[in-house]
């Protein structure tokens, strides 16, 4: 079964879950919540592999094995999905960099949370469809990823669980647990590196990237290449609070919209336009004087990093690289680098 919008089968879909590369916590976290209760005790009737090479199953189990098996629930860890099946199995997914979820009811409306393409009116399965999930009564999960990094693997539970533990994830900065004491310690174990490069790492917190990491560091006031270890606890007690509060806005819309790296909100999706420097390079800072400084684009701790010059003060000895932008670049000219963070 395809699922197509043209004139002779015009179908109502829903804005898609835009991002600028990769989908972060609030995205993935935002997917969990939208597509919990629409599979859960939901029977699979199969499972396409469209990508062999993206498809890594356990020894002993396929894609067959998947059919006729209820989906239990969705769990997330960091940016990694777990569906979690009856008979002990686990189907593990990372959307990576370009990775889309792109739910197909048998009615013809959809929804898509993740990367903005294949945009929500494509015909699905489309090039960029690397696996089918099909539900009894017609209804078909698709994962697409038009650059290929998105894997999904076939596990008995504990396997999957001893897996994503592996990985070494930091907390979840949603969790309780997740306390200004905790992300103390954690900056100080990374002492030498950059704030903005140890909130990177995966194993320091759970989830952030790119673009609330920015978010997060221009509502506490801290400049991207401050060393985590010169972080006082007062500024650490900040930027958990901005961190949760930029966290907890994202999640429940899906993320932030931004497309080509700049904030670009069609009136349908306002609420999901509250980035405040992240994608806004040239723009006046928010939280400055309306005459004062401008968010400034440059590519800091191996990313590209957006922050105000006044409200984020530099450190000692820090100077903005000659090449910084002053302006957003053009669409064409931003090149999407593969992912370095799990």
């Amino acid at each position: 079964m395809r699922f197509s919008k043209n004139a002779r089968d015009r179908r109502r879909v829903t804005s898609p879950v835009q991002s600028a590369t990769m989908p972060e916590l609030p995205e993935v976290e935002g997917a969990r919540r939208r597509l919990a209760p629409l599979l859960a005790g939901r029977c699979i009737e199969r499972l396409e592999v469209h990508d062999a090479k993206l498809w890594h199953p356990g020894e002993g189990l396929a894609a067959e094995t998947v059919a006729r098996q209820n989906v239990r629930e969705i769990e997330r860890r960091a940016k990694i999905l777990t569906f979690r099946l009856d008979g002990g199995l686990s189907l593990v997914l990372h959307l990576k960099i370009a990775g889309q979820l792109a739910y197909c009811f048998a009615s013809g409306e959809r929804f898509a949370c993740g990367h903005p393409h294949p945009l929500p009116d494509a015909e699905l399965p489309s090039s960029a469809t690397r696996f089918s999930l099909h539900l009894a009564g017609g209804d078909v999960l698709f994962v697409n990823d038009q650059r290929r990094f998105a894997w999904l693997r076939l596990l008995p539970d504990e396997q999957a669980d001893a897996f994503v533990a592996e990985h070494r994830f930091g907390p979840e900065p949603l969790d309780e647990s997740f306390t200004p004491d905790v992300l103390a310690a954690r900056l100080r174990a990374r002492k030498g590196r950059p704030i903005k490069a140890a909130l990177l790492d995966q194993t320091c917190i759970a989830g952030l990237g790119n673009i609330y990491t920015d978010e997060s560091l221009h509502a506490a006031r801290l400049h991207p290449m401050i060393r985590a270890g010169d972080i006082t606890p007062e500024q650490a007690e900040v930027l958990h609070r901005a961190i949760r509060d930029v966290l907890e806005r994202a999640v429940p819309v899906g993320g932030a919209y931004v497309v080509n790296g700049r904030s670009s909100v069609p009136e349908d999706q306002l609420e999901r336009d509250f980035l405040r420097a992240h994608g806004r390079a040239g723009q006046q800072c928010p939280d400055c004087d309306p005459a004062g400084p401008q968010i400034v684009r440059a590519f800091l701790a191996g990313r590209g990093t957006y922050f105000c010059p006044t409200c984020q003060p530099a450190p000692p000895g820090f100077v903005l690289p000659a090449t910084h932008d002053q302006r957003e670049p053009a669409p064409e000219a931003q090149v999407a680098r593969k992912d370095t963070h799990t």
